[in-house]
């Protein structure tokens, strides 16, 4: 193992969870001869909260990190945009403003982005990721309900309330579908091509929030293909067209097309050994929901990326010092929380799960814990 010289220059490029802990501990990797420099837009989104402040359960910044003030209270240089071109045998990145910038050792942390694969959809269509799209979500729900004026007594409510698709019915779009639904006036249809939905649910957990949904007046769909997302309509494999005000593609999420534009990936992500380390350059790591980790499949949860963010320093580290460098070790099975509105949460961990309002107050504590580190940092 060589040891990095002195001033070795370090890009991060993204701010996700596992790069925004290596900016809280800047300083660690600058005494162990790290330039940092961070290539990534003013604020990052955390996913945990996104559907709840999306549909206004949540203050829409209550997710909200402030990367900009966070670089600055560290020894981190950060250049505000994104990547736009990478030259591998120079050692080169290309900003989106134009600039080049250098490195020794690179890591991508760039998220992912909702499957649109055999799949029309209008670019004015909201989308799940990346969350900046989402974030539109409470106001054109606003509006069309603004549009029909408050509900009177001789007004149908049917007709009042604004008409919300949602394609998939994964977490995401029960999140989505459940906070809605909680806040009334809104008619919510999930559209699944899949058999079931959220497949990764145990069976029993998967009816109770089917059961739950419907008692919401939440239609569900499945074994429903769409051919086309529009802005005011879907249409269907079987030519069967269905009209609504909002549209949300809320499909699987796949590693962002950078990867692939940039020569380092391929259509499952960005290829990483156990030590997060590309598999053909030693001199690159991906991390999060951008990366495709070889060891074996990885869901697509932010739990990941905040779990390899520790890795990943100690692998800087232990570059540095010429040491061994540690390997990510998944968990068997990671506790993940549904925030499904109207104050109930659905947690499941392996076949394991409860449905209720403790379930939400477990992670509403974990979200408020982990935000904390980066907006008050």
């Amino acid at each position: 193992m060589r040891h990095e010289r002195p001033g070795c220059r370090l890009l991060l490029v993204g701010a996700g969870h596992a790069h925004l802990h290596l900016v809280v501990r800047a300083r660690e990797l600058v005494d162990a001869g790290y330039a940092v420099q961070l290539l990534a837009p003013p604020t990052f989104s955390y996913s945990g909260v996104a559907s709840a402040c999306a549909t206004g359960a949540l203050p829409a910044d209550a997710g909200t990190v402030d990367v900009a003030a966070l670089a600055a209270g560290h020894p981190v240089t950060h250049h505000i945009g994104e990547l736009a071109q990478l030259d591998l045998p120079g050692r080169r990145a290309r900003t989106s403003d134009g600039a080049w910038l250098h490195w020794d050792v690179l890591s991508l942390n760039i998220g992912s982005v909702a499957s649109a694969e055999s799949l029309e959809v209008d670019p004015e269509v909201l989308r799940i990721k990346p969350l900046e799209s989402l974030g539109d979500l409470r106001l054109r729900v606003a509006d069309r309900r603004h549009q029909m004026g408050d509900h009177t007594g001789d007004v149908d409510a049917e007709v009042a309330a604004a008409r919300v698709t949602l394609v998939g019915g994964g977490p995401s779009g029960l999140e989505l579908a459940g906070n809605l639904s909680a806040q009334g006036r809104t008619r919510v249809t999930i559209l699944e091509a899949g058999a079931t939905l959220d497949p990764q649910l145990p069976a029993r957990a998967r009816r109770r929030a089917r059961r739950m949904l419907r008692s919401r007046g939440v239609r569900v769909h499945t074994g429903t293909r769409v051919v086309r997302l529009g802005q005011r309509d879907v249409t269907l494999a079987d030519d069967r067209t269905l009209a609504h005000d909002v549209a949300v593609l809320a499909t699987g999420l796949v590693s962002p097309p950078l990867g692939q534009r940039i020569g380092l990936g391929g259509p499952d992500g960005i290829p990483v050994r156990a030590t997060l380390q590309h598999r053909d350059h030693d001199d690159v790591y991906a991390v999060g929901d951008c990366a495709d980790f070889l060891p074996r499949p990885l869901a697509r949860i932010g739990v990941h990326g905040v779990r390899q963010g520790p890795v990943l320093l100690g692998s800087l580290l232990a570059r540095a010092a010429g040491e061994a460098l540690p390997e990510y070790v998944p968990q068997r099975h990671a506790l993940q929380i549904l925030d499904l509105g109207g104050g109930l949460g659905l947690a499941v961990r392996g076949r394991w799960w409860w449905q209720g309002r403790l379930a939400l107050h477990l992670k509403r504590w974990i979200d408020r814990r982990w935000l904390r580190t980066y907006q008050r940092a």
